[in-house]
């Protein structure tokens, strides 16, 4: 799917949920699940992201680590 708007990304559309249709809000339309990654209209606009909600505890017991930044290590996952 790469980074290409379609319904699952767009904020006027209603993703479909198991076999259920999905539904576009603005062209008032049933949009099927096996489709949905692939259709977009320009009326697209990029939906906000989900992010987890964190705990103050979280939080907390992050700062106590100790600081190492892994994100860019790849050779861990590769070998």
């Amino acid at each position: 799917m790469g980074n290409r708007p379609n319904c699952r990304s767009c904020r006027h559309c209603t993703p479909p949920t198991g076999v259920e249709m999905g539904w576009c809000q603005l062209r008032q339309l049933p949009i099927h699940p096996e489709l949905v990654a692939e259709l977009w209209c320009h009326h697209w606009t990029a939906r906000p992201p989900r992010l987890p909600v964190v705990s103050p505890e979280a939080l907390l017991r992050q700062a106590r680590l100790p600081v190492a930044s892994q994100q860019l290590s790849l050779a861990p996952g590769l070998s």
